[in-house]
């Protein structure tokens, strides 16, 4: 009997040893996801406030929808949201039909040097890497010569570029786990080269697909650098748009707090729809890559 009470009482000691672990664990978890959010909350908050109360931090204030309406009532933000849907859906768009087929040849292309696919996918990869602010003078210049400055054909050029090695390099990886028996077997059927993209890469991969739209998508969105030196008063995007609040005569907080808000809505409710996708597609990325 003393020997069954021992054995019970270390068990009931696991049990709250890791009641107590987990506990703490949930709790440190939900103080950094707290952390984490505060600004997004804050700054929806202070959306809610007029300028004088925004200039104040307090989460106690009178909530009203004067900055909202004062926001939305300007017609501009409507055509700065156009530039950047346009942007978004045309740029994101392209990227795939040029990356998909870029990943898928440099996974079963077949060159005269067996180190070509490596060292063009290496090259892709480097690219990423690369700073806006080292191509701007050259770019602006380039743009110059062409007439490109300033419109949304330009900018669309620029954006299309910087991205195009994301998707390459995202759905690498998912191409790379593809059967290349499945492959040789298409091709003993006598499919070529699109139709093995179409018919098998693009079903296969459609993980990554959306979860590399979903990340060009984000990016080109919340672009400010590319937009703010290549567009001018009429072709320029959203976030150059929130970044005039701020004047000689002081920042705009309550304004600025609101337009954020309509510009992250977007993003956040695209993630939330594909989130399950997207998780997928970056975690499986990361193990294969």
């Amino acid at each position: 009997m003393a020997t069954k009470k021992t054995l019970q009482d270390a068990k009931r000691t696991l049990r709250v040893r890791r009641l107590t672990r987990s506990t703490i664990l949930a709790v440190v978890v939900y103080g950094i996801a707290v952390i984490y959010f505060f600004p997004i909350l804050y700054m929806f908050i202070s959306g809610f406030k007029t300028e004088i109360q925004a200039v104040n931090p307090s989460l106690i204030f009178t909530p009203t929808l004067e900055t909202y309406a004062k926001v939305l009532s300007d017609s501009t933000i409507y055509m700065y949201l156009s530039n950047s849907a346009f942007q978004v859906i045309v740029g994101t768009s392209v990227c795939l039909i040029l990356g998909m087929p870029a990943a898928f040849v440099l996974v079963f292309g077949k060159f005269r040097k067996r180190t070509t696919n490596e060292s063009m996918y290496m090259w892709f990869i480097t690219t990423i890497l690369l700073p806006p602010v080292a191509v701007l003078i050259p770019l602006y210049t380039w743009y110059q010569s062409f007439h490109l400055n300033r419109t949304p054909l330009g900018l669309l050029i620029a954006y299309i570029g910087f991205h195009i090695p994301i998707v390459v390099w995202m759905l690498h990886s998912f191409i790379s786990d593809i059967p290349l028996e499945i492959i040789e077997a298409s091709e003993i059927d006598g499919c070529t080269r699109f139709q093995q993209l179409l018919h098998i890469a693009v079903p296969l991969a459609r993980t990554g697909i959306i979860a590399s739209a979903l990340l060009v998508a984000v990016f080109i969105w919340n672009e400010f650098f590319l937009g703010f030196n290549l567009t001018g008063n009429t072709t320029a995007t959203l976030p150059v748009y929130m970044a005039r609040f701020r004047e000689q005569q002081g920042m705009f907080i309550a304004q600025l707090s609101a337009s954020s808000t309509i510009a992250i809505l977007p993003a956040i409710l695209l993630g939330w729809m594909t989130q399950k996708s997207l998780v997928k597609g970056l975690m499986m990325g990361a193990v294969k890559g």
